[in-house]
């Protein structure tokens, strides 16, 4: 213990030493003796200061009994028995060295305030205390200043973390139409830039952005702040909107809301699967990148299984239908002889794979095209395999010129089909384009183009699909009442950050 030190190279191995009512020893009585002493008085140490003379404060704290003083030069050989830990902390250096010697013979553990810091066990680094929560901030004794600056941005940070809650801010099908909704879905480089941007706000310390085809959300553990939400919401593009064209939801409501979202309720058709395998990608994406770690995953894992319980109360309630269940339905009844339909399906998603399924299983005469970008599909085990043309989207114009369907379920940020495809259509059949895509991948000016030709979007789909045959009112009434049953787990989250029991 106590050997010569390259302060040049120096690794350190932080540590936190229990101190509490063990004996220690500060050797000075001015201003950085009085620094240490505190530090070691916070932590609970039984402390000893040794000096001639000492300040008023450290005077002060020896009147309430919280030190003792010995009011003399340090003694080697009598002020050592028993001691854990000294400070070396006079403005002597001579008598720091002494210290610092004495207690490397009897291997106590030590520390010198000067440029000998070097020859002892251990520095101080800046210390943060919250509560139960201690941060500390080291350098390796070359630069205090930093430390405390750094320190002190910490310090802004845990006040921030200590008023988080949950927070969605988003818009969807029923805040904004399809035209009005596209342009601020979040997708390729535009991802890219507002993810950086939230990254560099105060006060948002974990988030995730959720593209589906019914909405975009910014799902985060932020700070409650109107100023940080006004912030998030330029982000978004949403001071562009009027108020009633988004929502802002915060805490429990936050919570009820991505219970709600992750059993299907908040979908075009209520009680879609598809949305709680989009929340969990979102996730994991996020996590990826870096922008969320375990208070968002201890969210949605919460709300998961909360919307497990709502879809076992719900179900019977609603009409079991996905978004490729819409397409194919609204299809069947646009061309009731759909067995007699040249059909090509581009997508080979989760949505496009649907598809493709349920329009195979409208007779053993039915087949279509699918088409791929880059990843292939797997057909070869389906006993379907014989009616499906697997094709490459390079081929597209030449897929285009025998259509009566295309079906769109890709993923992208712009149009797989627009008006310079538009040569490659028959214009003596009636074509229908229907998007499932979000954003749009078939191009709205396509849309009577010409008199054979018709585009029918996620919105057209809406209008098209029954709604009101659902008692959504009741839905939602029975889906609050499970919520409510496991307000316990937001009481946990937020528990988790605000300051309670986390890892």
């Amino acid at each position: 213990m106590n050997t010569v030190h390259n302060a040049e190279n120096e690794s350190f191995f932080p540590v936190t030493l229990m101190v509490d009512s063990r004996n220690c020893v500060v050797v000075g009585g001015g201003k950085v003796a009085t620094h240490k002493t505190e530090l070691l008085l916070n932590a609970g140490a039984s402390v000893t200061v040794i000096s001639p003379d000492i300040n008023e404060r450290l005077e002060e704290w020896k009147d309430n009994g919280w030190l003792q003083h010995i009011a003399r030069s340090f003694d080697p050989q009598d002020d050592l028995d028993g001691v854990f830990l000294v400070f070396a902390a006079t403005n002597n250096r001579k008598v720091n060295v002494e210290v610092v010697e004495a207690c490397g013979q009897r291997g106590i553990l030590v520390c010198s305030v000067d440029k000998g810091w070097v020859n002892g066990d251990f520095v101080t680094p800046a210390v943060l205390r919250k509560g139960e929560l201690t941060v500390s901030v080291s350098t390796g004794g070359k630069s205090c200043r930093r430390s405390r600056l750094v320190k002190n941005n910490l310090s802004r940070h845990i006040e921030m973390v200590e008023t988080a809650n949950l927070l969605v801010l988003g818009t969807s099908h029923n805040y904004l139409s399809i035209d009005e909704r596209e342009p601020y879905h979040l997708v390729g480089e535009r991802l890219e830039r507002a993810g950086r941007m939230f990254n560099q706000v105060w006060g948002i310390h974990e988030f995730m952005i959720l593209n589906t085809c019914n909405r975009v959300e910014l799902m985060a553990v932020a700070s409650e702040d109107e100023e940080i939400d006004l912030l998030l919401e330029h982000i978004m593009g949403f001071d562009a909107l009027e108020p009633d064209s988004y929502y802002r939801k915060r805490g429990a409501e936050a919570f009820e809301h991505s219970s709600f979202l992750c059993a299907g309720l908040m979908s075009q058709m209520p009680g879609e699967k598809h949305v709680a395998g989009q929340v969990k990608n979102a996730l994991d994406d996020a996590q990826n990148r870096g922008w969320a770690e375990n208070m968002l995953g201890q969210w949605i894992d919460s709300s998961l299984h909360v919307s497990r319980h709502i879809r076992g109360e719900t179900e019977p309630m609603l009409q079991n239908c996905e978004i490729e269940d819409l397409g194919v339905d609204y299809l069947k009844d646009k061309r009731p002889d759909l067995e007699q339909q040249k059909i090509l399906v581009l997508g080979t998603g989760d949505v496009g794979e649907g598809v493709v399924s349920r329009l195979l299983e409208n007779g053993e005469n039915m087949s279509c095209t699918w088409g791929y970008h880059r990843n292939k599909p797997d057909v070869e085990e389906q006993e379907w395999s014989d009616r499906v043309d697997v094709r490459n989207l390079n081929d597209l114009p030449e897929l285009l010129r025998d259509v009566d369907v295309v079906i769109a379920a890709t993923a992208g940020a712009g149009y797989v089909l627009h008006k310079g495809h538009a040569p490659f259509l028959d214009q003596n059949r009636e074509i229908l384009l229907i998007d499932l895509s979000m954003p749009r991948t078939i191009a709205p000016e396509l849309d009577g183009l010409t008199s054979s030709l018709k585009v029918a979007d996620l919105d057209d789909l809406k209008h098209w699909y029954r709604r009101q045959a659902i008692d959504m009112a009741r839905v939602f009434e029975v889906s609050r009442k499970a919520v409510v049953e496991h307000e316990d787990m937001y009481a946990q989250i937020v528990n988790s950050f605000q300051g309670g029991n986390s890892d």
